[in-house]
């Protein structure tokens, strides 16, 4: 500098110096003396804005001084002037840091130009493609983003496993699992490539690729026992090919490895739910969302909404408010809870309130029948049928399009014993609309109802004919032919057909034991009855059933205490005198014995 004074070069250089050894701000006040001599001296401007944007880093909205322009804006401006004369062994790494600034600074288009002129200096710079490609996404130009990643890893298999996560970011879950196989081809010790792997594969509906998945997940588990996302797609996985006991397992380890874990309470809740066994769904998840929540409110939300719906199935419906109440207040934008909410108030008989709850939000969605149907099931309660009849006969009047209203307003007359009325709803709404299944069943139930039997078995065979695997169908018939004591053994066919879709499902197993009751096989009767009755302690069809069987079993304590739960349920389908008449005669039974 003595020597040659006005060179801006020494002091440029004595900056980088400075910054070599973190002198940062000797290296600032150096690379200011040479942008004196030479205002777009290229390495001086470099060494600033290399400076700036490592202290942008630490804080976003830093300046220099109060109400200063920020570090992030002096880093981009410097590196720009920097890039006007800069050499070419340094331009590279220029290019790249101007290009992640624009990243940070929420401006991908302006990254593009530069990462794309990056690339035509240095083809195939690992940082520069990925860059680039996250600028295309973030600017929204997700196809340019893939085909700049397909060509690179034609060249650098490396990129498959960001090839990957592209094409996921942008919903196509069928290349993203290709990209990913390929990725993991190159790195199959990368159990994280892996598990984004099975993510992907499970969102398909398809078995071998969920298979696939459960396989990949196994193996990262293994590997990896406490990882938690993992063992949470694999009970999923585990639950979506009907393996319930693995899943259950893979559940609990992840509730044993995260105590308290919202994941592995959702994801146990969902095995437990797929087996309808709420007392162990309700032991499973109380003490959980009984300690402050771990994760976000929407998570413990969701699991409370779990609980909610267990304590309705068995019946304690305060309880299942008192689990909506709380389930809303940690998360009130989820209108889908509002609605949970108010069926709770209804099933507690607490009409008033499930009223004023419902028509708020039927204020913000007033086209929705199945909200409609909430408010009318509150006026029922409130002794006021024919209102809700009315409520929703407009929007049957009104509807086109589709089935949802005339459905909602056959099952409304159904819940009234309006049989023939809803028949008539139904019947309309099956010329409407041919192909719905749904709706054929709902009509050939009421038909039934009324006692046409064989119109009802015609319309159940119509929509077999259609669906030979529809549960409903399948179990209505078979039931309807049991009751009706005729062709048993074609309708203990139809029963089992049934539970093999559905092997849980109470209602398929009341039908199945009873059927096996009819044929005097009692000892087959008794586990699909017992089932039925721990799973639906308020249905009083099924507990009556299940006192019968026992009755028949010489077990006279155990039906009557099932007879009394069949008086105490919902009273649907039984004759009261009946069932009392069973009592009296079973206690002189059990009293002589």
């Amino acid at each position: 500098m003595e020597l040659d004074p006005a060179s801006a070069d020494v002091p440029a250089e004595l900056a980088e110096l400075y910054g070599r050894q973190s002198q940062m701000s000797e290296a600032v006040e150096w690379a200011g003396v040479a942008l004196t001599k030479e205002p777009d001296h290229s390495d001086a401007n470099r060494i600033l804005g290399t400076i700036y944007a490592e202290l942008a880093s630490r804080d976003e909205r830093a300046a220099p001084a109060a109400g200063g322009t920020s570090y992030r804006k002096l880093a981009i401006d410097h590196l720009e002037r920097a890039l006007k004369d800069a050499r070419r062994d340094v331009a590279a790494g220029v290019r790249l840091m101007l290009a992640q600034q624009f990243m940070q600074s929420q401006a991908p288009d302006k990254a593009i130009p530069v990462l794309r002129q990056l690339l035509a200096d240095e083809p195939w710079l690992p940082q520069g493609v990925a860059l680039l490609s996250d600028a295309y996404t973030g600017a929204g130009r997700q196809a340019d983003a893939i085909a700049l990643l397909k060509d690179a890893a034609t060249m650098e298999p490396s990129f498959y496993g960001t090839l990957a996560e592209t094409y996921e970011k942008a919903g196509n879950n069928t290349e993203a699992a290709e990209a990913y196989a390929k990725a993991s081809e190159q790195d199959p010790g990368n159990f994280d490539l892996k598990t984004h792997w099975a993510s992907v594969l499970l969102s398909s509906a398809d078995t071998s690729s969920t298979t696939r998945a459960r396989d990949l997940l196994l193996e990262v588990t293994k590997a990896n026992p406490t990882a938690a996302w993992p063992l949470y797609l694999l009970a999923r996985a585990q639950r979506a090919l009907g393996e319930l006991d693995a899943s259950e397992t893979s559940a609990r380890t992840l509730l044993a490895v995260s105590p308290g874990s919202t994941s592995g309470a959702h994801a146990l809740a969902q095995v437990l739910e797929a087996r309808r066994e709420w007392g162990k769904l309700i032991t499973a998840l109380e003490p959980i969302v009984a300690k402050p929540s771990r994760g976000r409110d929407a998570d413990t939300a969701l699991v409370l909404t779990h609980l909610g719906f267990a304590y309705l199935e068995v019946g304690r419906a305060d309880d299942g408010v008192a689990a909506f109440d709380r389930a809303v207040k940690l998360d009130p934008q989820d209108a889908d809870l509002k609605h949970y909410l108010a069926q709770a108030l209804v099933t507690a008989k607490k009409y008033d309130r499930a009223l004023g709850v419902i028509r708020e939000q039927r204020a913000t969605d007033p086209s929705d029948p199945k909200l409609a149907r909430i408010e009318a099931d509150a006026l029922r309660g409130m002794g006021k049928p024919d209102d809700g009849v009315a409520l929703l006969k407009k929007f049957a009047d009104a509807a086109t399009g589709e089935p949802t209203a005339a459905q909602v307003l056959g099952e409304y007359y159904a819940s009234l014993h309006r049989y023939a009325d809803a028949a008539l709803v139904l019947k309309r709404a099956t010329a409407t609309y041919p192909d719905d299944l749904t709706v054929l069943f709902q009509y050939g139930a009421t038909l039934e109802r009324q006692k046409q039997f064989a119109e009802a078995e015609r319309v159940f065979r119509q929509v077999l004919a259609k669906d030979p695997a529809h549960g409903p169908s399948l179990n209505y018939l078979g039931y309807t032919l049991v009751e009706r004591g005729v062709r048993l053994d074609e309708a203990l066919a139809f029963i089992k057909r049934a539970v093999g879709e559905d092997p849980y499902n109470g209602a398929y197993l009341d039908s199945l034991g009873w059927a096996y009751v009819k044929l005097s096989q009692f000892d087959q009767a008794e586990r699909p009855l017992r089932m039925a009755a721990e799973q639906l302690p308020k249905d009083s069809v099924v507990q009556e059933h299940w006192g019968d069987l026992l009755a028949r079993k010489g077990r006279y304590a155990e039906a009557i205490e099932a007879w009394r739960r069949s008086l105490a349920g919902d009273g649907e389908q039984i004759e009261r005198a009946q069932i009392e008449r069973k009592i009296r005669e079973a206690l002189d039974k059990a009293g002589r014995e």
